[in-house]
């Protein structure tokens, strides 16, 4: 075998060799696992952020609705608007408003007491301007101490007040001293509010001879009224403050529980005298006793 011969049946059996490179196809880049520019609107992301701004929004308003003042701060307000609104011509003690009005209310309270202190501040001063002040209503404000010895010594203090004839100013200082410390969202008693230095600073704060007032006060000269007008009240049934006569009458369980219940009541009182007047003109009758006041229906 010749020498091409050879060479041609050795090329027959290598490898076929490639005419050119072959391509080689570089591999796709990785998207880096990190927070890149375009992982910001990813859906894992959108979502986290949707929820932070549910969240923030909810704060924002929990806030806005808690930033407008607490209950007390209102208490407050309501209290020092009473005071300068007080007829001063229908005082008499520590009742107000007029012997003829048909509609007589008597409130045994305590000055601790913080469901008196509402009352006080949401109720009696709107009763007092509708009612008292119109002829409709006497207001009769009696004590009923039963929250310990702030409650009495206060409630002696107020008597002494009401003999120089400001029990009205007295008594709407001690209950706004009472909403100045949130006694009705943290209720304490006997913690020094209504101590005997603060008692004679509040007379002077509210224009009493302070020497008289002192002297009234510090021989306990009215300590025989509060204990009969307690006595009263737990003849009538009453244990608990505030509690209220109409007419005499107990007005019952519960309370009216806005100044709407209230005119209600007032209403139903008057309503019940004007019927009861009429009878009795109709036909007279000695020997008849008629009670002018009905059965008090207050909301709870």
């Amino acid at each position: 075998m010749s020498n091409r011969q050879s060479r041609r049946e050795q090329s027959k059996t290598r490898p076929a060799r490639s005419t050119r490179a072959a391509r080689v196809t570089p591999a796709k880049p990785q998207r880096p696992s990190g927070g890149g520019g375009s992982d910001l609107l990813s859906r894992p992301f959108m979502l986290i952020a949707g929820a932070l701004v549910v969240v923030l929004v909810v704060v924002l308003g929990v806030f806005i609705a808690t930033s407008g003042g607490s209950e007390s701060d209102d208490l407050v307000a309501l209290l020092e608007t009473a005071s300068t609104n007080i007829p001063t011509d229908m005082v008499d003690g520590a009742k107000i408003g007029s012997d003829d009005a048909p509609v007589k209310i008597t409130a045994f309270e305590d000055f601790q007491c913080p469901f008196c202190l509402q009352f006080t501040a949401e109720q009696e001063g709107e009763i007092i301007e509708q009612f008292v002040k119109t002829g409709r209503v006497q207001l009769d404000y009696q004590h009923l101490p039963i929250l310990g010895t702030e409650s009495v010594r206060s409630a002696l203090a107020s008597q002494c007040a009401a003999d120089q004839n400001k029990f009205w100013q007295y008594h709407n200082r001690i209950f706004l001293e009472q909403a100045r410390n949130d006694q009705v969202g943290d209720e304490k008693l006997n913690v020094g509010r209504l101590s005997d230095d603060n008692l004679k600073k509040f007379a002077a704060e509210v224009g009493l001879d302070t020497a008289e007032f002192n002297t009234c006060f510090d021989s306990s000269e009215h300590l025989e009224l509060v204990t009969e007008q307690q006595r009263v009240a737990r003849q009538f049934g009453i244990t608990g403050t505030p509690g209220f006569l109409i007419n005499g009458q107990p007005l019952g369980a519960g309370t009216p529980s806005d100044i709407d219940a209230w005119r209600q009541l007032v209403e139903q009182v008057e309503g019940a005298l004007a019927t009861a007047t009429a009878n009795a003109s109709a036909s007279p009758s000695p020997a008849a006793t008629v009670d002018a006041t009905p059965a008090a229906t207050p909301t709870p």
